[in-house]
């Protein structure tokens, strides 16, 4: 899992016991689809497990100004979650160390711990919550884009067939630790690209018209539908973006990590 710039923005602010999210009228309004406000949304479920967790009623006020859309394999309602437990231990002044949040992260969902945990790129193991930091070398440019429908994870993993022949992440990993572009784009790859491409076949066609158009291979993040172009720098990255722009799929823009 990489880090990204590329994030939803929140704030919050003290209640004497209340909890409530709303959207900040600066969102991005692709981003918004399928987007709930009540108890389902994971960032109030994070913050009611934090105050289970601390024994606690203390509340507050939650805006978020969304950019990372729905189904979109960013995890935008996993970085929110891990957020929200960062950001109200400190708000509330719990001072629970990083491994209670953990724990509680771990029981909300599986990429949760990568963000509450302070690094740049990690393996994640177990259901993504066993999370070991890795080294990473210079910086990395991503240009990222989507069709208009969204991947379900499960509806994703249900037409997943396990393979009987594992790959390794081995040069994937030296090529972040080296700096090497290259290596990256040649050597990443994704399980769920091919189940994901019989769930959505707009997304499968996003995949093979933009190689057509680029002449680079596209990638998959997560369970999809956003898909993404590794470029050799960031001069490279931005005369992607311009090219890609013309597509007619929706551009995210350039990600750094």
């Amino acid at each position: 899992m990489l880090r990204t710039q590329f994030c939803d923005k929140m704030h919050f602010r003290a209640r004497a016991d209340q909890l409530t999210l709303q959207i900040s009228e600066l969102s991005r309004p692709a981003s918004l689809a399928n987007f709930p406000l009540d108890e389902s949304n994971l960032i109030l479920k994070a913050a009611e497990a934090l105050r289970a967790h601390a024994h606690t009623n203390l509340g507050a006020e939650i805006t978020i100004q969304k950019r990372i859309p729905a189904e979109a394999g960013l995890a935008g309602g996993s970085s929110n979650a891990a957020t929200t437990l960062l950001a109200l231990n400190e708000l509330w002044q719990l001072k629970l160390p990083t491994e209670e949040l953990h724990s509680i992260a771990a029981t909300l969902g599986s990429d949760i711990n990568f963000f509450v945990e302070d690094c740049r790129a990690a393996v994640c193991r177990g259901r993504g919550e066993l999370v070991e930091p890795v080294a990473v070398s210079g910086s990395f440019y991503f240009v990222a884009l989507r069709p208009a429908t969204g991947n379900s994870t499960p509806a994703v993993f249900s037409q997943l067939t396990l393979p009987t022949v594992l790959a390794s992440s081995c040069d994937v990993l030296k090529a972040l630790e080296t700096g090497d572009v290259r290596q990256l784009d040649e050597t990443a790859f994704n399980r769920l690209t091919v189940p994901a491409s019989e769930v959505n076949s707009e997304m499968k066609c996003l995949m093979s018209d933009i190689a057509a158009m680029t002449g680079r291979r596209v990638h998959m993040s997560g369970s999809g539908s956003t898909c993404f172009l590794i470029a050799k720098s960031e001069r490279d990255a931005e005369d992607l973006v311009t090219l890609v722009g013309s597509s007619g799929y929706e551009v995210i823009g350039l990600l750094r990590v």
